[in-house]
Parts: C-alpha cells; structure tokens; sequence
C-alpha cells in the first residue's frame, strides 16, 4: 500500500502594490473580543442508557466443544450467541471475587435456565435443541469445579481433553503424558531454559518411551472418559427447571417472583439484574 501525500494550502503571496504593515502600539487594536464561556455553568454531557454496550468475552474450553457451538449458533441471530456468552461469563464463570457460593450457585441456575430459554425461542431442530442444551450442563458442571489458590487467589477450573482440529477420538496428547508420568522431564522441557530443540527431543525419547507403555495410554483414556462423563452428569439442583421458557412475559414474570423467594431474599438484586441484562440482549434487537 502507498500512502501519497499532498499539500492542502496555498503558499500565501501579497501583492506588490500592498502597503508594508505598521507596528501599532497601544492597549486595544480595535480586533473583535473572542467569545468567552464559563464552563463551570456547564453540565458533563449525558449519554443515553444504552449508548455504551457491553460485549461478552467468548471462552475457549476445547476445540471440539467450541466448533460445536459454532455450528449450534451459525444459522442464528446474532443476539443469541451473545446472550450465550453472556450466560458463559455471568453466570458460570463470573470473575467477581467477592461472590459468595450462595450467590455462584444461584447465578448457575439462573443461567441454566437461561439457556433454556434460549433453546425454546431460537432452535426449532429438537437435535439442535439437544446437543446445545447438553453442551450447556457439560459447561456448568465445568464451573462447579471452581477452585481458588489460597496463597495467589488466583482461580481454576477443570481442563476439558483437548484434541487437535482433525485429530482422531482416541487421540492422546503426548505432553500430557509426560506431565502425568514423568513429571521431572516434562518440567525440564518446559523450563525457560531448555532450547526448541532439546524440547523436541525430550518429547521424541517420551514418544519412543511411550510404545512399551501402553498402559499408561490406556489409563489416560480411561480417566479422560470418566472425567468427562462426570461433568455432563453433574448434578445441580435448579430452583428455576420449572419456569416457562417458551413464553418471554412469562419467563421473565416467573424468574423475577422466583429470586423474591425467601431462600433468595439475600441476593435477589443481583439475580434480577443478571435477568434484566441477559434479556436486554434479545429484546433490544427484537423490538
């Protein structure tokens, strides 16, 4: 790309005729007073309520599952996919330190029903439906293996198996592996120190070490399949499974009196306002 450049003023020329310009002493040459204004009489201008919008984040969990939602949300409005991530980053995996686990399990099934919702108003393919909603209860049960470090406070979450785009069902990562039985190694190849090459050929000798071990592989797969079934039979309790999701003034009317229940009474204003914000996604775009 070229980038030209010209000249946007004239070089200024006076006339020969014209008088040589004069000094002028004085306290006034007779020049208009510029206009002067007091911004202290001024009020900060106002932006209207929904000038600023905000924009969920979209969370990587693996490569499967999030090519999986792609599809589910491909052939929908816009506005669905967003009050998923919505649901994703304000409900499951809300980064709020101060919340409590009352208001993290509330905020679940909130978003459990949610999603629920989501599935009655914008997916008519009872296979589409289905395979969003697992998704849904995979990643909430994802969330409920929040962990906080107590020495750094920073927070964690169980790691979906992981696969390359392509890559076959039973698919091992051999770096995983090695962190799992050969925890020395993995922790030299991955020290700062050690240059591309030498990991490559730590990961080599690993691999070569791997094929009279396949029990180790077998073991990994196991534990990969259970840890996964687990999570998309985690059980959760939702207070709201019952509310009509297939009619928006119902839904919304039911929820609302629902989180004024007295096992909500603590923390009703959060989950109104979570409510109000993911609706405000869909009915802005819709009226």
């Amino acid at each position: 790309m070229q980038i030209q450049s010209y000249s946007r003023y004239l070089t200024p020329q006076l006339p020969t005729s014209q008088t040589a310009p004069k000094m002028v002493t004085g306290t006034s040459l007779g020049l208009p007073k510029p206009d002067t204004v007091d911004l202290r009489s001024h009020k900060a201008r106002e932006l209207p309520a929904d000038a600023i919008e905000h924009h969920s984040v979209q969370f990587f969990f693996s490569t499967e599952i999030n090519e999986r939602l792609d599809k589910i949300f491909a052939d929908k409005p816009p506005e669905a996919r967003k009050a998923f991530d919505h649901i994703l980053e304000r409900n499951f995996f809300n980064s709020q330190s101060t919340y409590t686990d009352e208001e993290r399990a509330a905020l679940v099934e909130v978003g459990l029903t949610q999603g629920k919702y989501l599935a009655d108003q914008y997916m008519a393919d009872e296979k589409n439906a289905a395979e969003f909603l697992d998704t849904l209860h995979l990643l909430a049960g994802v969330a409920k293996t929040r962990k906080v470090d107590p020495a750094t406070g920073s927070v964690s979450y169980v790691e979906l198996p992981q696969k390359p785009q392509g890559a076959p069902n039973d698919y091992v990562n051999p770096s995983k592996l090695m962190e799992r039985y050969d925890p020395e190694a993995y922790k030299k190849m991955q020290a700062p120190t050690t240059n591309p090459t030498e990991k490559v050929s730590m990961l080599i000798q690993f691999v070569k070490k791997l094929q009279h071990r396949p029990d180790w592989i077998t073991q990994y797969r196991n534990e990969q399949a259970t840890l996964l079934s687990d999570l998309k039979n985690t059980k959760i309790t939702n207070r709201f499974e019952n509310v009509n999701t297939k009619d928006t003034t119902e839904f919304v009317r039911q929820m609302n009196t629902l989180t004024e229940n007295a096992s909500f009474s603590a923390i009703t204003p959060l989950l109104q306002t979570n409510l109000a914000s993911f609706m405000k996604i869909l009915v802005k775009k819709t009226s």
